[in-house]
């Protein structure tokens, strides 16, 4: 059930007028907003905020009073689900948060461009000569420039972060631990061959220890012959993870 449904549903209790069936409708949903937040992988924080305000107070000796306590947990539940909650939105659910680092790198050339390739405007302080200037040379200017995108909605996020395979010992380019997500940037080369780069992927996605892997791959030397083959052949899980290639090259900038 998405959070749209949940809240449609919780909507109709408002309707309910017998006490008795009030209680047992609400109580079950509650346990599905609380499954929802579960199967999202939201943070304890979360969970626990969103349990805190579902809580009612039970009395046995006034339907009226008992009514006005599940009407109001009612209220501060659908208010967080809703996201006017601005406590809540500090707290990007698992799958949201998934979403947003899918579409980000999806269109990171759309950022590319408004920053680097678009005329300055005539009034700014910017000289179009040092803006233009700037260009993805390797993946370590391709991490700084995706690390700034992502920061500023996932504060925590580390670069070069180390982290254990099991086998020895890694550094994640840019790492999300709430979300034991993993992002690994890759820049191809003169000397680079497609079927290295497969092999390198490969290798990251077995030894990396993480929940998900996101492989965000420049081709500037455009070796990758078909971006969209090799970008579906990485959307299955793999050894236990939740591997995903995105491609970016050149004629797309």
């Amino acid at each position: 059930m998405s959070e749209k449904q949940l809240i449609q549903k919780g909507c109709m209790l408002y309707e309910i007028r017998d006490i008795d069936r009030l209680t047992r409708e609400y109580e079950l949903w509650s346990g599905e907003v609380c499954d929802f937040f579960e199967e999202n992988r939201s943070s304890p924080k979360a969970l626990r905020e969103i349990k805190t305000a579902m809580h009612f107070t039970k009395n046995e000796y006034s339907e009226a009073d008992a009514r006005q306590s599940i009407v109001a947990a009612l209220d501060r539940a659908i208010r967080l689900l809703s996201g006017w909650d601005v406590r809540f939105l500090n707290e990007i659910p698992r799958g949201a948060a998934l979403g947003l680092i899918e579409r980000i790198l999806e269109n990171f050339y759309l950022y590319y461009r408004a920053m680097y390739k678009n005329p300055v405007h005539k009034k700014g302080t910017l000289a179009q000569e040092n803006v233009g200037s700037v260009k993805i040379g390797n993946e370590y200017d391709l991490q700084r420039m995706l690390y700034s995108l992502l920061l500023p909605l996932f504060p925590t996020a580390r670069q070069e972060t180390a982290m254990d395979s099991g086998y020895g010992g890694m550094r994640a380019d840019i790492y999300l631990k709430e979300y034991d997500v993993v992002i690994e940037t890759k820049c191809t080369r003169e000397t680079m061959s497609e079927k290295k780069l497969l092999e390198e992927l490969g290798a990251d996605a077995f030894y990396y220890q993480a929940d998900t892997i996101f492989f965000f791959v420049y081709d500037p030397q455009d070796i990758i012959k078909n971006p969209a083959a090799m970008e579906k052949f990485f959307e299955k899980d793999r050894y236990g993870k939740n591997v995903r290639l995105l491609i970016l090259q050149p004629r797309i900038l």
